[in-house]
């Protein structure tokens, strides 16, 4: 839901992250947790991003190892699905870009030894400017299906739930923008040298991969909870994201039903 919230603040509202994933010190998105119904509503207004943004990485060194690694990966999903969807901009790109940069280099820092102040400086500006470059482009189909994943009894971290669906995502997707996938690879600081753009992105997916395996996220949905008696479920609420609509590939119905089984 967008532009429902009519009036800014009465007083000025001052963000203080913790961790290095959301980007909601910066952003005009909100989320509410519906939890009899199971749902989980975004609801963006110009009046909702905070007067003052303060980032310490003193304050997101005792994050345990797994909330940095969930988290994280949250940052870089929306670094990966604002560069590469089909609202992208020069100004979202070059936020997004510099994000991945960030996020790439410093997250298995950060996750293996967590007073590492540089690591946690520069992942909480990665998770910044992510913020900044979906503020208008939205994202895609790995936040979409995030919200109905967040919202299950099992109740999986949303940084965890972009994390397992973002590879079979940028599989799906990467017919959809092979140049742009290419630039994501290298960003995350792989070789595409010599390759086609086709090779080069799937050199993008392998390095999600790669990190995901890293700092210890599961592969598949099946280690958290899901089973195969909720996809349908899963699907029909993916279905109702606004970021279905900015993917840079459509997706039918039975297409998000197979990639839902195969991270399963």
């Amino acid at each position: 839901m967008a532009n429902k919230i009519k009036n800014a603040a009465a007083i000025p509202v001052i963000a203080i992250p913790t961790t290095a994933g959301t980007g909601g010190e910066v952003t005009m998105w909100m989320v509410i947790t519906d939890a009899e119904r199971r749902v989980k509503m975004a609801i963006g207004s110009p009046f909702v991003p905070p007067t003052l943004a303060i980032c310490d990485p003193l304050l997101t060194v005792t994050m345990p190892p797994q909330v940095t690694a969930s988290t994280g990966m949250d940052a870089l999903t929306h670094a990966i699905e604002s560069y590469t969807n089909s609202v992208a901009n020069p100004i979202s790109e070059a936020l997004a870009l510099r994000a991945m940069e960030l996020i790439a280099a410093n997250l298995r820092l950060a996750v293996a030894k967590g007073d590492n102040l540089e690591a946690r400086d520069n992942m909480l500006m990665g998770s910044l400017l992510a913020g900044l470059a979906f503020n208008n482009t939205r994202l895609g189909l790995a936040h979409a299906f995030a919200m109905p994943l967040g919202s299950w009894d099992i109740g999986l971290p949303h940084g965890m739930a972009n994390a397992i669906m973002l590879p079979y995502v940028m599989e799906f997707n990467r017919i959809g923008n092979f140049a742009r996938y290419a630039e994501v690879a290298m960003a995350m600081g792989e070789c595409t040298e010599g390759l086609s753009l086709r090779e080069a992105a799937a050199k993008a997916v392998e390095a999600v991969k790669a990190l995901n395996r890293d700092i210890g996220i599961p592969e598949k949905l099946s280690t958290v909870g899901v089973r195969e008696e909720m996809i349908p479920a899963i699907v029909d609420e993916t279905m109702k994201s606004g970021n279905v609509l900015v993917n840079p590939r459509t997706p039918t119905r039975e297409d998000l039903v197979e990639m839902c089984r195969r991270a399963l």
